[in-house]
């Protein structure tokens, strides 16, 4: 959540892959804490939600994130519950 406030961008792995370029958008609540990214490269999602129990290899990197991506919704409602968003 602090990468958030922060406007960081993350490095992670997923399922043994390292989606290039994430950054995260929010972290909610669908009977699992989930994080929604935007995937600058690769992916076959340009959005897709993770869920963070598997996310493996976690960076905050030094970049910043300039904007949410362009799909971004405040108040997803694919989350049950929004702990912090961009």
């Amino acid at each position: 959540m602090e990468s958030i406030r922060q406007k960081r961008r993350l490095r992670l792995e997923y399922h043994g892959k390292a989606p290039d370029g994430t950054f995260m958008l929010r972290v909610g609540h669908k009977d699992n804490e989930l994080l929604r990214v935007h995937q600058l490269a690769g992916g076959t999602e340009p959005e897709p939600l993770f869920n963070v129990s598997k996310i493996e290899g976690l960076v905050v990197l030094e970049e910043g994130v300039v904007k949410p991506g362009p799909n971004d919704k405040k108040g997803d409602c694919a989350m049950k519950k929004i702990f912090c968003e961009l």
